[in-house]
């Protein structure tokens, strides 16, 4: 039977955040988690669409691909005008980047739009290297593998095929948990079933499982901790 408790048990604090605007960036972009170790923003860039100039903060960030889209011509406004094309992205990847500051506009090359988060890390002062992890290429077989590890960052994607739950160890840092299918979260004997793009926090020590939702796609997710 599902329930909403196990979503309350996971919040590593109360101080989590409804989506909201944020008023010094583009509509394009909602924040829909805040806490002490995270800042997640969904980004929506519409098919050929031109979002104007703005900024973002020397924060290391996660960037997790929310769908298959085409390329996206970001164009950097300081300190020298450049223009870089980002490549199509894949449904499940992510790539870490550094805590640099940006100037730019973003112009939507494709037919499809672009969904992604960006999971900014407010609490890290050190740059962080450069990662791409791409996206699984077989979705038939569990999958419960570290693809990134750091000091103060780790990057953990589990995919569980079966009906019976995968339990997934607990992190010993907070950690934010990212839906990519219809996925059944289980904690206590208690389950709920949370769509793809679904941002959960989950505390530090804490253990749960997944299971997919339906028969036709299995759970996957990406488990972000940092420290």
């Amino acid at each position: 039977m599902n329930k909403l408790l196990p979503l309350l048990l996971l919040l590593t604090t109360p101080l989590t955040t409804p989506a909201q605007q944020n008023p010094s960036l583009p509509p394009n972009y909602t924040t829909i988690l805040t806490n002490h170790t995270f800042r997640v923003i969904r980004v929506h860039y519409g098919p050929h669409e031109k979002v104007p100039v703005h900024d973002h903060p020397a924060i290391p960030t996660v960037f997790v691909y929310l769908n298959n889209s085409g390329p996206v011509n970001i164009i950097h406004d300081e300190p020298k005008p450049e223009t870089i094309t980002r490549p199509p992205t894949h449904l499940g990847a992510f790539r870490i980047g550094p805590g640099i500051i940006e100037r730019h506009a973003i112009e939507n090359l494709s037919d499809l739009p672009s969904d992604f988060l960006r999971v900014e890390l407010p609490h890290l002062d050190d740059k962080i290297t450069e990662f791409r992890g791409p996206a699984p290429t077989d979705l038939t077989h569990n999958i419960d593998a570290t693809e990134f590890s750091s000091p103060h960052l780790t990057v953990r994607r589990v995919l569980c095929v079966e009906v019976t739950p995968c339990t997934v160890p607990p992190t010993s840092a907070p950690a934010v948990l990212v839906a990519f299918s219809n996925t059944s979260l289980i904690q206590g004997g208690n389950a709920t079933t949370i769509a793809p793009a679904s941002v959960v926090s989950i505390a530090a020590g804490q253990p749960f499982q997944i299971s997919p939702a339906a028969a036709s796609e299995p759970a996957h997710i990406l488990l972000i901790s940092s420290r």
